[in-house]
């Protein structure tokens, strides 16, 4: 557990060093960022719909219309 967290702090640093390199380290350092978290928002909202649609009915109550 202590090689995570001195792996996270190095990582934080190392990342820091390359956003204050200059502007256009520092843009392109977000535009990965928003990259990396907007993908995993995707995944993350359509994992949690497929869980609630698996686990809420079709229809609630309702029965299906009547054919002919």
């Amino acid at each position: 557990m202590v090689s995570i967290i001195e792996n996270v702090t190095e990582m934080v640093d190392l990342f820091g060093n390359v956003a204050t390199f200059g502007p256009a380290s520092a843009v392109l350092l977000a535009i990965g960022a928003l990259l990396i978290i907007g993908s995993s928002a995707v995944l993350g909202y359509l994992t949690a719909g497929a869980f609630v649609d698996l686990l809420i009915p079709e229809s609630l109550g309702r029965s299906p219309p009547q054919q002919g």
